[in-house]
């Protein structure tokens, strides 16, 4: 009953620090859709190229995300940019490429070649094999990855209130340098959570959706 108390008591808090959180993950999501769909494209019809851009994307992933947003905080003033959000959706947008880049990769070669053939001879182009077929059928796997990229970073911006963000990480970050009442870590814990339960139960729907009456071979790794 005392956390519900502590929520109720400050709403006015945590309600902005949850939209800002919303907000920074949001549009690291529609940037790293973008980067990883384009490169998980590239990376299924170049076979060295698809390695060493996998191999990138999992050396980033071994990164902790303290020290990378604290390098990336460095290069923005380095550089006079502005400091808070912008490095922490840098580092969100480099820590969500792999699992889209992957499934995406792995998406479109598991299209039936079938289907590739028939609509090849249908005289299509390979921008149009690739646009009207290939993608819309590699469509759940690869909504499968932004599911996972997701509910990943929406875990990982908590730890941009370190570096200046004002999201649900702060409540955290804050009571962990006071060492005090233990309710506001709860409280961000709780929040961050709903965050991430809810965006994987919408994304896992519609991939469910999708998924249904696809033709696609076995995927290839």
């Amino acid at each position: 009953m005392d956390l519900v108390h502590y929520i109720l008591d400050n709403l006015d808090t945590l309600v902005p620090e949850t939209v800002d959180h919303l907000q920074v993950v949001g549009i690291a999501m529609a940037i790293s859709v973008a980067t990883g769909l384009s490169l998980g494209i590239a990376a299924s019809r170049f076979e060295r190229l698809g390695q060493a851009v996998l191999g990138i994307a999992s050396t980033l992933l071994t990164i902790p995300s303290f020290a990378l947003l604290s390098v990336l905080t460095t290069l923005f003033i380095a550089v006079g940019l502005q400091i808070g959000d912008p490095p922490v959706i840098a580092a969100l947008v480099l820590y969500a490429q792999l699992p889209i880049i992957r499934n995406t990769r792995a998406g479109i070669r598991a299209v039936n070649p079938g289907v590739l053939e028939a609509a090849r001879g249908m005289g299509m182009t390979r921008l149009q094999v690739l646009t009207r077929v290939e993608l819309p059928l590699a469509v759940p796997v690869i909504l499968g990855g932004v599911r996972q990229a997701t509910v990943m970073i929406v875990a990982i911006a908590t730890v941009g209130a370190a570096v200046g963000s004002n999201n649900l990480g702060r409540p955290i970050v804050d009571t962990l340098q006071r060492s005090g009442n233990r309710l506001p870590i709860l409280a961000g814990i709780l929040f961050v959570a709903a965050i991430g339960i809810g965006a994987d139960a919408i994304l896992g729907g519609i991939q469910g959706a999708l998924s249904r009456g696809r033709i696609t071979s076995e995927p290839i790794t």
